[in-house]
């Protein structure tokens, strides 16, 4: 008992650090970008972020909670547990992605937004699938990888995305930067479910598990939309009404 309380104390002190440093890099970045792109150039890479979060939560829709709660009741099913979520998020993520192209479409924003749009899906479908990873490791009480992984990632997207600023770079290769480090995380994220905590990664076609897995995350996948439409739909209607 002494040695989980124990565990938890050492994962929990893990994450709180790297969000602190995570949130001081992510503070300065966007101060350092707001300073260089001024106020018209920073609304198009922000809104291009917020546009393609809404979508993003019909990837998870409270799927990523129900694995964290799941592995942590019982760890032999890990692997089948993660299978499934995966099996489910696939078609969710090429529903979301195609969404995403025929709404910014549809809507007629110019191609500079489009092309920044295009971008940031990568990253929506990349980060839902690095997320899902770190759920498994957290099933496993073991949050240390998670929270490397927090900084790295807003290191690299700092220093990327300040060299295209100071290169005199578009919003195109500036969102670039957010690509590369969300595809960095993926990697980082992947190996650290294949080679640290040991799970293979495959599909599982188990229909009552998807079936009892989806039905878990619906409380999770409701809270998740309105929280997402209540942070950044502000973002995207002055948008359009503009």
């Amino acid at each position: 008992m002494a040695e989980k309380i124990n565990n938890i104390a050492k994962n929990t002190s893990y994450l709180t650090f790297a969000l602190v440093i995570q949130k001081i890099i992510s503070f300065t970045y966007f101060t350092l970008l707001a300073r260089n792109l001024g106020a018209e150039n920073l609304g198009k890479y922000y809104f291009a972020i917020s546009f393609v979060t809404i979508f993003g939560v019909f990837i998870d829709l409270g799927l990523i909670n129900v694995l964290t709660r799941e592995i942590a009741k019982k760890k032999d099913d890990a692997e089948k547990l993660l299978g499934s979520i995966i099996t489910i998020k696939l078609p969710l993520a090429i529903l979301a992605l195609i969404s995403v192209i025929l709404a910014i479409n549809i809507l007629n924003y110019p191609s500079l937004i489009k092309n920044l749009v295009y971008l940031a899906s990568i990253c929506m479908i990349a980060d839902s699938f690095t997320n899902t990873f770190f759920a498994v490791a957290r099933g496993f009480h073991n949050l240390l990888f998670e929270s490397i992984s927090s900084v790295l990632f807003q290191l690299i997207v700092m220093a990327l995305g300040l060299t295209a600023v100071y290169m005199g770079m578009n919003l195109v290769w500036i969102m670039g930067a957010m690509v590369l480090a969300s595809v960095f995380n993926f990697s980082y994220s992947l190996i650290v479910i294949w080679k640290k905590i040991k799970i293979k990664i495959k599909l599982n076609l188990d229909k009552p598990l998807i079936k009892a897995i989806i039905n878990l995350s619906i409380p999770f996948g409701l809270f998740a939309l309105f929280q997402r439409f209540y942070m950044y739909f502000d973002s995207v209607l002055l948008s359009i009404l503009a």
